[in-house]
């Protein structure tokens, strides 16, 4: 897994500046071949700045996958399970319960279903309710687009990533956190299950072939871009509508400047309204609006972030995820006089989505398989408070 992060960061840099230099390229030739117009506006700050937002971390998502594809195909997985049993009981899990975390590290929802196969039903409710603290691959271009604020992209001893080590630490930050609560949740709930030997049958180890896992991280990457960019676009049309929109005739907001615009639409109302609750955080109004919308699907967050804060043609030249970190490094917090995001405002923001519930489709699945909506609502808000008062600790710590 060390290796895994590292290669995340290190194998993705020069795919990702392509990515990011083409729709660099493509807002550019629009904005350079349209009219200074609403549907310009439309194309450039709402379509190509949401979809790039996501396209950009395809190459890290397809090496994760690539790298899960392979422990999978090898036949260490269940031996991984047979392992981690006898610590797992003492957490009140099983060793069964090491497919639904460790494929949490792809999605929660696959991984949540995959918990069927556990006999123990208090086992099968505690896997559940911690599997989505597992830090999923929809987090992760949240996370790598966040500790480029926190940690400088260098090496340490000439050999390892700082940003890798940063992103493995988290990872591993989460997994513990999943034990911990869990054996909190166990030793809470009364009744304890009489348990049950362990017994895996184990595949023979093998060499996976290349072929097998390309196509494998080419299909989930593929399942992962189109799931991700449907909803980006929808909600990316949905935030620009209601940026570009408000009082006035189409011609009076056309002619209006693009900051004076956004504090004078809908959009803007919506985060006057919002922004006291993300405030403590060192969160202004509109980033308030993109972790609102990022409950759809976490990877939302990056592109709804372009969307609030489109940047103008002379930064587009640098690339476009590069151009908004450097946006918002100089956007000044109202309240605060600081840069938006800062080391305290990103620790808060990272620390906030490691233990926020991961998405929408998250909460619809823990309904379905426990078939109960207090489970589900409770997990919800649950998590929610965590994150809320570990991002505020966070920051007040790095403040």
């Amino acid at each position: 897994f060390f290796l895994i992060f590292q290669a995340i960061y290190s194998w993705a840099t020069y795919p990702m500046d392509l990515i990011d230099g083409f729709f660099s390229w493509m807002s550019s030739g629009v904005s350079n071949t349209l009219p200074a117009a609403w549907y310009s506006s439309l194309l450039v700050d709402g379509l190509i700045a949401g979809l790039g937002g996501i396209v950009i971390f395809v190459p890290q998502i397809a090496i994760l996958f690539a790298f899960i594809a392979f422990l999978e195909h090898s036949g260490y997985m269940a031996r991984l399970g047979y392992l981690s049993d006898r610590v797992f009981r003492s957490l009140g899990l099983s060793g069964r319960s090491t497919v639904s975390l460790v494929g949490g590290l792809a999605c929660a929802v696959p991984a949540i279903m995959a918990a069927r196969t556990i006999s123990s039903k208090r086992s099968r409710l505690l896997t559940i309710l911690v599997t989505p603290m597992m830090t999923c691959s929809a987090r992760l271009p949240v996370y790598a687009f966040l500790i480029a604020f926190l940690v400088p992209e260098q090496n340490v001893l000439g050999v390892f990533n700082m940003q890798g080590l940063f992103l493995f630490g988290l990872y591993i930050a989460s997994s513990i956190a999943a034990l911990i609560l869990a054996f909190v949740m166990h030793k809470a709930m009364p009744n304890p299950e009489e348990k049950v030997e362990a017994a895996e049958e184990w595949p023979p180890y093998r060499m996976p072939t290349l072929k097998a896992v390309i196509n494998q991280s080419l299909r989930q990457a593929g399942v992962f871009l189109r799931e991700a960019g449907s909803v980006i676009l929808v909600v990316s049309l949905v935030l620009w509508s209601l940026a570009f929109m408000g009082p006035g005739t189409l011609e009076e907001r056309e002619a209006l400047e693009s900051g004076e615009r956004l504090e004078q639409s809908w959009l803007g109302s919506i985060g006057e309204f919002v922004e006291p609750a993300f405030e403590p955080l060192g969160y202004d109004g509109k980033m308030g609006i993109a972790i609102i919308s990022s409950f759809a699907a976490r990877e939302v967050f990056v592109g709804t972030m372009q969307t609030l804060f489109p940047s103008s043609s002379d930064e587009d030249e640098d690339g476009g995820v590069l151009a908004l970190k450097d946006r918002l490094s100089s956007e000044i917090h109202p309240s605060t006089g600081k840069p938006l995001l800062n080391t305290a405002s990103a620790a808060s923001l990272i620390v906030f989505y490691m233990f926020a519930m991961q998405c929408m489709s998250t909460v619809v699945i823990v309904r379905k398989e426990l078939d109960s909506w207090k489970w589900a609502l409770g997990q919800a808000i649950g998590y929610t408070l965590i994150a809320y008062l570990a991002a505020l600790l966070t920051y007040k710590i790095f403040l």
